[in-house]
C-alpha cells in the first residue's frame, strides 16, 4: 500500500496520514471541489459514505482500488507541490471550522532540524488536528491498524521539547546494535561497539561491571574496599592537588560509602564496598549507568545527541544545558553528584580548547582512560616534565 494510517480513536492523537515515497492527498478530508481537476472525479457519494463510516467507527477507511488509480493520475507537477506543502507544514484544506485549524498558540514556527521528519496536518470528524514528526526513510512507514516496526516516532510539533531533545537512533550501517539493551562489562558505543578494546580492557575486567571498572583504578590493592587514602592518591595521580583530592574524598566518602556497606551499621571509616557500588546510583545524572551499573550506550549516545547536536564532543556549555534537563524534583545529592563529577571530568581533562571528547568521556565511565592518564602523568615526571 503506498500510504498508509494510524488508528488512534481511543487516544489523544487524531488518525494520522503520513506521505510516503507517493505524497497523497488526504481523500477521506478534502470535498471534491477543493481537489486538483484529476480528483474531482472522485464520485461524493462514495466519499461521503466513507466519512459516515468514520463516525461510526472512529476509524479511516480507505478503499485500496480507490487509492490506487488516484495515484496514477496525479501528475509530477502535483505530487511536487503536494509534497512541498506537507514539507513546509501546510495544512490540508477539509472545509473544517475555524476552531478545529490550527491557531497562532501552535508552535508551527519551531524549526525542524532532521529532513528525514515527514510533517502532515489532518483532521478526522471532531477531532482536533495533530501535527506529527516522523523519523523513516521515504516509504510507507505506516500499516492501517499500527506503525510499522521500523518506524521511530521521537518528536512531535505541539511539544517543541520533543523536537529540541531527539534521543540518538543508530544509523543502519551501525555497528551498535540495540543500543537500549544495558551491556553488562562493555562500554559500547557507535563507535566502539565492543567497548575499550585497548590491552584487551574489556575481555580482562569481564568480570567486572561497567561501573565496579570506573572504581577499579582506585582499588589499588584489589580487595574490593575502597579507603579514603585511596581515593585521595588515585585523585592525585590523575592530576589533582592536595586541596582538590581532599575536597573529593569527603564528597565522595561522606555521601556513598553507607549505601555500600554489607551491615546496616554506619561505618567509622568510611569506606567504599565496590561489590555494592550499584547502590551508589544517583538521580539527574545521564541515564548511562542502569541500577546493576552496567552501561547503557542509548543514554551516553543521548548526551551528544540531545544536548551537543550530534557532535562528538560537549562544552561546559553543553553540559550546563544537559544537567538542567536531567534534572529530577527534589533531588539535591542528585544535583550535586551530576555537578561534583562533570566539573571533576573537565579538570582532569582540561581540554584547550574547552571541547570534552566523546572517546575520553567514554573512557572515564569505564575507568580505562584513569590508567592512561596518571600512566601519561608519572612518564612526565620521570622526563622531567612535571
Amino acid at each position: 500500500m503506498s500510504s498508509a494510517y494510524l488508528l488512534a480513536s481511543n487516544s489523544q492523537f487524531a488518525d494520522t496520514v503520513i506521505p510516503s515515497n507517493h505524497p497523497q492527498q488526504d481523500l477521506d478530508q478534502k470535498d471534491p471541489g477543493d481537489r486538483h481537476p484529476e480528483e474531482g472525479q472522485m464520485n461524493r457519494a462514495q466519499t461521503d459514505q466513507r466519512h459516515e463510516r468514520s463516525d461510526q467507527t472512529g476509524k479511516l477507511e480507505i478503499d485500496q482500488h480507490q487509492e490506487t488509480d488516484q495515484l496514477n493520475k496525479l501528475s509530477d507537477g502535483h505530487s511536487a507541490q503536494h509534497h512541498a506543502n506537507l514539507s513546509n507544514g501546510v495544512p490540508v484544506n477539509d472545509g473544517t471550522s475555524e476552531k478545529t485549524k490550527p491557531s497562532n498558540d501552535t508552535p508551527a514556527n519551531v524549526d525542524n532540524h532532521s529532513h528525514h521528519d515527514c510533517q502532515h496536518w489532518h483532521h478526522v470528524g471532531d477531532k482536533v488536528k495533530e501535527y506529527i514528526l516522523i523519523d523513516s526513510k521515504p516509504k510507507d512507514v505506516l500499516t492501517e491498524t499500527r506503525p510499522r516496526e521500523d518506524v521511530i516516532i521521537r518528536s512531535i510539533r505541539p511539544v517543541p521539547i520533543t523536537i529540541k531533545r531527539k534521543p540518538f537512533i543508530a544509523g543502519p550501517d551501525s555497528k551498535l546494535r540495540n543500543a537500549g539493551t544495558a551491556r553488562a562489562y562493555m562500554a559500547a558505543t557507535e563507535e566502539k561497539p565492543y567497548g575499550t578494546t585497548h590491552r584487551d580492557w574489556a575481555r580482562n575486567h569481564s568480570h567486572q561491571t561497567v561501573l565496579q571498572q570506573h572504581c577499579d583504578f582506585f582499588d589499588t590493592d584489589r580487595d574490593g574496599i575502597i579507603w579514603p587514602q585511596d581515593t585521595f592518591w588515585g585523585f592525585h595521580k590523575l592530576g589533582f592537588g592536595i586541596i582538590l583530592s581532599l575536597i573529593a574524598v569527603f564528597v565522595i566518602h561522606a555521601n556513598f560509602s553507607y549505601p555500600t556497606l554489607p551491615t546496616w551499621l554506619p561505618d567509622p571509616f568510611f569506606r567504599l564496598y565496590v561489590a555494592n557500588i550499584h547502590k551508589d546510583k544517583h538521580g539527574s545524572d545521564s541515564g548511562t549507568y542502569d541500577h546493576e551499573g552496567r552501561f547503557v550506550p542509548q543514554k551516553f549516545e543521548d548526551i551528544f545527541e540531545k544536548y551537543a547536536d550530534g557532535r562528538d564532543f560537549v562544552t561546559l556549555w553543553d553540559v550546563s544545558n544537559m544537567m538542567k534537563g536531567q534534572q529530577c524534583i527534589a533531588d539535591p545529592i542528585g544535583w550535586g553528584g551530576a555537578f561534583f563529577e562533570w566539573l571533576a571530568t573537565y579538570l582532569m581533562l582540561w581540554p584547550e580548547d574547552g571541547r570534552m571528547m566523546k572517546e575520553d568521556i567514554r573512557g572515564i565511565y569505564d575507568g580505562s582512560l584513569f590508567y592512561k592518564i596518571a600512566a601519561r602523568r608519572a612518564s612526565n615526571k620521570a622526563y622531567g616534565y612535571e
